[in-house]
């Protein structure tokens, strides 16, 4: 199976501090690849730069065949589900999830569509017409995960994409 992402002797420093060194890994197209460890350990930072948010002080990212770490995220073909979630809070759920279709121009018919089956996936069919500050945490992070999905992005990157969810949606 071929590799969706490569990463090659990657490191980062800030200023003083080293927060990735020499990290190679090989993920393999159509699997889920985990990354653990425990905090402060470069995790976020690695999942930054491949998303494109930062760039590598040395080292080679590559998605599929094509090295992406000079390209900016809109050009990476990559999803990121933050920690924080980054919702807008004046948009309803519904209009959070399909921002990213709106920005992209996807046709109204397509975009309900793919709402109505990411909003089944995610159990989110009642809460569509709400806002972030009316839901709970784990509700607010199926939102977050739901953008990522629609989008329908080649790779979606989680940073801490379960720690909210109930046990029940967990082990779905």
């Amino acid at each position: 199976m071929a590799n969706a992402i490569t990463l090659r002797n990657l490191q980062k420093k800030f200023s003083n501090s080293v927060a990735l060194d020499d990290v190679s890994l090989e993920a393999a197209s159509g699997e889920l690849t985990v990354l653990l460890g425990p905090s402060g350990c470069g995790k976020s930072t690695l999942l930054r730069l491949v998303a494109g948010l930062d760039f590598p002080t040395k080292g080679e990212i590559d998605l599929g065949a094509q090295r992406i770490d000079t390209l900016p995220p809109s050009a990476r073909n990559i999803a990121m589900v933050f920690q924080n979630y980054a919702l807008f809070p004046h948009l309803s759920v519904a209009d959070n999830i399909l921002f990213g279709l709106q920005v992209r121009r996807v046709p109204r018919s397509e975009r309900a569509a793919k709402l109505e089956e990411v909003a089944s996936l995610l159990s989110l069919d009642a809460l569509l017409s709400r806002k972030p500050s009316q839901l709970s945490g784990g509700q607010q992070q199926r939102v977050a995960l739901g953008r990522a999905i629609i989008s329908g992005r080649q790779i979606v990157l989680m940073d801490e994409p379960l720690s909210n969810l109930d046990a029940k949606l967990r082990a779905q």
